[in-house]
């Protein structure tokens, strides 16, 4: 299930780390709406995994090395969410938010518009993306977190490991993650900043391979079109 949120904001600059501000949005949002939901998706610091993720759309940014400015004070941010429950959850959680204002860093947000978009229904073992968001490779090891882009050897296997983690909380097998193959078209490696960490991701066009089921999940809980 995918939606669009349209905002408006009272000044045009923000910081360059703004995904931790969207965080804090979807925090605010689930906890004005029900305790009981953001306990179950954000429980302090434990390691919960989420079933959704999201992508922020400027028009025309001006970026430099500590913060983006949108001249016509508006973004769009895109939820991609893999299961209808949640879905439901986080559409009236966000929903109860519109036209309120939102302060954070010296700054506000006035969400305006929720459209709801249409998935496509995946029935090709062969597909191509355009990634929305940067596609983030984590592996852990040692208590410490390495980020690899497409350009790294452990890219594929990492990206793997991750989808699995990300299943235990589905019912679909971890063993048809094996069929994946990630070919990068027209991909490019970009650096986001992220709570004051450096990550390295990937963006733009990639080609998959693999099992029907296993890309109609990655299609529906990653930003990608």
């Amino acid at each position: 299930m995918r939606y669009k949120l349209y905002f408006t904001l009272e000044n045009p600059k923000i910081p360059i780390d703004y995904r931790k501000n969207i965080i804090s949005y979807i925090k605010h949002s689930l906890q004005e709406y029900d305790e009981k939901y953001y306990k179950k998706f954000y429980n302090e610091k434990d390691p919960i995994i989420k079933p959704y993720t999201f992508a922020v759309i400027f028009k025309q940014p001006q970026i430099n090395a500590e913060e983006i400015i949108i001249e016509d004070k508006r973004f769009e941010l895109n939820i991609s969410v893999e299961d209808y429950e949640t879905a439901i959850i986080l559409y009236n959680a966000i929903n109860n938010q519109k036209y309120k204002s939102f302060s954070i860093n010296k700054n506000s947000w006035t969400l305006k518009n929720i459209e709801m978009t249409i998935e496509k229904e995946i029935k090709d073992n062969n597909i191509t993306v355009k990634f929305l968001s940067p596609l983030c490779a984590r592996n852990r090891q040692n208590q410490k977190d390495y980020y690899y882009s497409f350009e790294h050897p452990e890219f594929e296997d990492t990206i793997k490991m991750n989808i699995k983690e990300q299943l235990k909380i589905t019912n679909i097998p971890e063993d048809i993650v094996e069929s994946l193959k990630i070919t990068p078209i027209k991909a490019r490696k970009v650096i986001i900043k992220f709570y004051e960490k450096k990550i390295e991701c990937s963006t733009g066009t990639f080609a998959l391979q693999g099992d029907i089921q296993l890309l109609n999940y990655i299609y529906k809980a990653r930003n990608g079109k």
